[in-house]
């Protein structure tokens, strides 16, 4: 369509070439004008409660680098719940720890997130096709924010096996013992299944769990994203054997928030509140200049002027939050990289991959 249509007016080039997934897809909406005076939240509608409530409710993962419960501090950190707090924040006036968090396993997230049980998923969900529009275990679809963390699915294991997983072999030498540990309920089982037989595959109901199974010797590989496979992550359950990850990605998993589509007004802040810590990395104002340096806008209301500002100033930009919780474990670049110009043609995932 570019071709027959702008081909000889715009040659194609810049953000408006297909991204391989080789280059950066961080890259903030524009704003538009921020001085439009918005009619403030809907009585009733899901912003409202969370203010009357004086909390959010916030669902997320036990996961190395995106949600963890420091026990020195008492109190959870991580890359999916900094923005749980850059919510809290842009809610309640900086606050960012009017949060109230709940661990949900990937079964049973989106049918809590449909009964309203949470007011938004900050825990480690792929943004696909299915889920946009009828999502099976809930039976409706769901709104999501911009990607915050572009994965996909590898394997990871004992030395040996985790080669076997990621050439597809299960019939060679040692090959033909390969159990693979998988969490239930995500694209990783779904896609696992496409490429294994179920013979080679061992569900388990969380990731924790997935994980541990290289502990307990039940499985030889494990199946999952970048950030599952890191050495820290299998360190985290007790695993401390060799270990070895494999070269190849089989599936593409952008990472978002997710809310309920019946509400668009939530569905608005979220997404705007996390195009916020883009825009911010994008003008290089950090937590320490958000002050300063981010607008305010009063498109949600007067309680809502300085809620930009509240958020960085509570986490960060988008950079500040990578390299505090996850640049330990999957260093930063590829997809995950800011935007500086490139393609950013990315199509979500959702039609089945072929071999």
């Amino acid at each position: 369509m570019y071709q027959r249509n702008l081909g000889s007016i715009i040659p194609r080039g810049g953000l408006n070439v297909i991204n391989a997934g080789t280059s950066g897809l961080i890259f903030s909406t524009p704003f538009g004008s921020l001085d439009v005076m918005g009619p403030g939240p809907v009585p009733g509608g899901t912003l409202d409660k969370i203010k009357k409530r004086g909390h959010l409710n916030c669902g997320i993962t036990r996961r190395a680098g995106f949600g963890v419960f420091n026990t020195e501090k008492l109190k959870w950190e991580g890359f999916d719940v900094d923005y749980c707090k850059a919510l809290s924040a842009a809610i309640f006036d900086g606050a960012a720890h009017h949060v109230v968090y709940h661990v949900l396993p990937a079964t049973e997230r989106f049918v809590v997130q449909a009964m309203g049980k949470v007011d938004v998923l900050s825990r480690i969900t792929t943004y696909n096709f299915e889920r946009d529009v009828s999502e099976p275990t809930s039976m409706t679809g769901f709104s999501f924010s911009q990607p915050v963390f572009y994965d996909g699915l590898s394997f990871g294991g004992l030395p040996g096996f985790a080669e076997c997983a990621d050439a597809l072999d299960t019939t060679t030498g040692i090959c033909v013992d390969l159990k693979i540990c998988v969490n239930d309920g995500t694209t990783t089982v779904k896609r696992t299944r496409e490429l294994f037989p179920e013979d080679n595959i061992v569900v388990k109901p969380t990731g924790e769990e997935a994980l541990a199974g290289l502990v307990s010797g039940e499985c030889n590989a494990v199946a999952g994203g970048s950030h599952d496979l890191a050495r820290a992550s299998v360190e985290s359950v007790g695993y401390t054997g060799n270990y070895a990850i494999g070269v190849n990605r089989f599936s593409k998993d952008p990472l978002a928030l997710v809310t309920n589509q019946d509400d668009p007004e939530w569905t608005d802040f979220v997404y705007w509140v996390v195009t916020s810590t883009f825009f911010a990395e994008e003008q290089g104002i950090t937590k320490d200049l958000a002050g300063s340096k981010m607008p305010t806008t009063n498109l949600f209301g007067p309680l809502y002027t300085r809620m930009f500002i509240n958020a960085v100033q509570a986490v960060g930009n988008h950079g500040e939050i990578y390299t505090r919780n996850v640049e330990p474990l999957v260093p930063r670049g590829g997809l995950n990289a800011l935007n500086s110009g490139g393609a950013q043609i990315y199509p979500l995932p959702g039609i089945p991959l072929a071999l």
